[in-house]
């Protein structure tokens, strides 16, 4: 797949198989799709209503998976973070010579969003990637 079907996929709760993406979806596939990544566990069963679930998914990849905090670059998942859950993810892409995060969200659909756009609606975004990357 490339970043513009990424773009065309909907928002599907659940979501693991393109079209019908959810962010966690839509991040691990765009993950493996557009940066030669492993693909990362669906968790295909956790609600993503439920950010404490959420949370513990994101906890588990990051410490399973090898992930170190990084500065935004392209393949990086962005975490965004309300206090102490993990509330939403995207995953930092390179287009037009500046980097975005795609995201995809319910009511919104996949989007390219600024940085900085991304990083003021949460308490704290942090950003990872595998280790052998750093």
């Amino acid at each position: 797949m490339t970043l513009d079907d990424f773009l065309g996929a909907r928002y599907v709760k659940y979501g693991r198989i393109a079209p019908d993406l959810d962010c966690w979806g839509l991040v691990r596939l765009a993950r493996a799709d557009l940066f030669g990544r492993e693909l990362l566990p669906a968790f295909d069963g956790i609600d993503p209503m439920d950010k404490r679930s959420l949370t513990a998914a994101t906890i588990e990849v990051r410490q399973d998976g090898g992930f170190v905090e990084v500065e935004p670059r392209p393949g990086a998942i962005a975490t965004a973070w309300r206090a102490r859950l993990c509330v939403h993810v995207g995953i930092v892409v390179e287009s037009d010579g500046r980097l975005w995060i795609l995201e995809t969200d319910e009511g919104i659909g996949p989007s390219l969003t600024r940085i900085n756009v991304f990083e003021a609606r949460y308490t704290r975004v942090i950003f990872y990637d595998d280790t052998h990357l750093s």
